[in-house]
């Protein structure tokens, strides 16, 4: 099953450059809700889309800040790690993490 981004997808990426990925066992049922909630009330920079992404047959959901100090803020709260725009698949490997492809 392959999964294209829709042209509102495409578009808010580049609002919210700053990723975290969070494995996806923490984020399963009432636990997603929990973490938009905790961005909600801290008045955090979470974009309403996040792609999901496999990195070692593990999969991570992806939440995306607006704000570089959002994304610290989140990560110092529910753990995760940092993860780069362009480390995410292109194609029919959409959905492959390339951890650590990004060179600054």
């Amino acid at each position: 099953m392959s999964h294209r981004q829709t042209r509102m997808e495409r578009a808010d990426e580049g609002n919210f450059p700053y990723w975290v990925a969070l494995i996806e066992e923490k984020c399963i049922g009432a636990n997603f809700h929990v973490y938009q909630e905790f961005c909600r009330i801290h008045g955090l920079s979470l974009s309403k889309y996040g792609p999901a992404v496999v990195w070692q047959y593990e999969w991570y959901q992806v939440f995306r800040f607006g704000r570089t100090e959002d994304a610290d803020r989140f990560m110092k709260e529910c753990g995760g790690e940092r993860m780069h725009p362009s480390e995410k698949g292109k194609g029919k490997n959409w959905a492959q993490w390339r951890k650590d492809t990004h060179k600054p």
